[in-house]
């Protein structure tokens, strides 16, 4: 834990070298190290879930040290990426799975609640960005016949609808849908080095000056602030682990948000705390969130900042883009209208599972989100272009909690390192 503190505490220290550094290729004689704040000279995985993880008997829920700092640390700004998820498939001859880019050197591979590691060479070996389980290894895996929900694993049963979270699974457009342990339990944790001078990043944010700038300033000047979130069930949380009360009881994403933010606080010996205010749920759409009801709950608890996180559920129910976008204009004319100091943010979706959505819907709905950030005040977040980016490489399956829609922890975490950046880790 200690190390991982010093890095956190050491970790917004730009880098001003020019020329090679070891460990991140030759392009670093003509790369701007000031673009990787978070490239570690010699990344080792010290993380311990033991020492960072406490369970709180007043609240009956786990909280988390400030060294998961360092697994929030965005990785297109460093050279190493924690605890990316895979699934390992097996496609008729080779179980195996993608990483988002080739390793230069594997830290850890471990289970989903980040404490089994297996062992390189025993357990898997890596062919470019590729994990390769081994004949004797014990990694859990699927076969792709498994995601049509056809001859699932002992325990698993295909039903039409679910009695039982851990062990039903149905069918839902072009796949299957859980809540158990069919998808999360059969991902893997895979933390390596990569070459950050090689690989394209360009999907993901970077810090902005000009997103929620009254909070910046706030924040800057180490104030109280609230954030506030309506949406879905991802702006709900559900699929992170904490929510279903698992392993490894990950906050969702917008609590995370607050816990870095309230690190870089008690780090800088400001006396302010960041504060939560979840306004979302599951199922819901856009025209829920536009109802007076919802306003007046945002009216009362007068965020700082309001993420706005609609979009899925309106595609699954094909909401037209007209449709969208009046809804959510409403929603943020309302909440602007009597919360004139309230900045907004509307993000664009980590995309659900691409056979079963509508595309074409989403553009309509960005582009409509666009359209109303040009009101004063307010903002976008993009999540759909760096997770359409992601899935280039990797499958769904690697990046999902349930199957069809929700984020899983590692994809939580990729929500967080894009809001962090975005709105306060400058490195100008």
């Amino acid at each position: 834990m200690k190390k991982a503190l010093m890095m956190f505490m050491a970790s917004l220290i730009v880098l001003a070298a020019l020329g090679t550094v070891s460990g991140c290729g030759e392009k670093e004689k003509e790369k701007d190290m000031t673009a990787y704040p978070f490239y570690e000279e010699d990344p080792a995985y010290t993380f311990s879930v033991s020492e960072e993880r406490q369970y709180d008997e007043s609240t009956k829920q786990y909280r988390w040290a400030d060294g998961l700092c360092s697994m929030l640390h965005p990785f297109w700004q460093g050279n190493v990426v924690y605890n990316e998820t895979v699934m390992l498939v097996d496609d008729g001859g080779v179980i195996s799975g993608k990483l988002m880019y080739e390793p230069t050197k594997i830290l850890s591979v471990r289970d989903y609640a980040w404490e089994k590691e297996y062992e390189e060479g025993k357990d898997y070996t890596v062919e470019g960005n590729t994990i390769v389980r081994t004949a004797e290894s014990d990694i859990p895996y699927l076969a792709a016949e498994n995601f049509r929900g056809e001859n699932l694993p002992e325990g698993y049963r295909l039903v039409q609808s679910i009695a039982n979270v851990e062990t039903d699974v149905v069918l839902m457009g072009a796949t299957i849908y859980t809540e158990g342990s069919l998808i999360y339990g059969h991902q893997v944790s895979v933390s390596y080095v990569y070459d950050c001078t090689r690989e394209d990043t360009g999907a993901f944010a970077q810090y902005d000056a000009g997103m929620a700038p009254q909070f910046q300033a706030k924040f800057a000047e180490g104030k109280d602030l609230k954030l506030g979130i309506i949406g879905d069930s991802v702006a709900e949380g559900c699929s992170s682990s904490s929510k279903f009360n698992r392993e490894p009881y990950l906050p969702n994403f917008i609590d995370m948000t607050a816990l870095y933010m309230n690190a870089l606080y008690a780090r800088d010996g400001k006396g302010g705390a960041i504060t939560v205010e979840n306004y979302a749920k599951g199922g819901m759409t856009s025209e829920w969130g536009a109802a007076q009801e919802q306003i007046n709950r945002i009216i009362a608890g007068a965020p700082d900042v309001l993420f706005v996180h609609f979009g899925i559920n309106d595609n699954g129910s094909d909401f037209s883009k007209g449709t969208y976008h009046d809804n959510i204009e409403s929603l943020v004319l309302k909440v602007r209208e009597a919360l004139p100091s309230c900045e907004v943010v509307l993000i664009k979706a980590f995309t659900p599972e691409p056979m079963t959505y509508n595309d074409s819907l989403f553009e309509g709905y960005w582009k409509g989100l666009d359209s109303i950030a040009e009101m004063e005040g307010v903002y976008v977040l993009d999540l759909y272009t760096p997770s359409l980016t992601m899935l280039q490489t990797k499958k769904y399956m690697d990046v999902t909690g349930n199957g069809i829609n929700h984020l899983n922890d590692f994809t939580a975490r990729v929500y967080v390192m894009n809001i962090l950046v975005s709105m306060v880790l400058n490195n100008g």
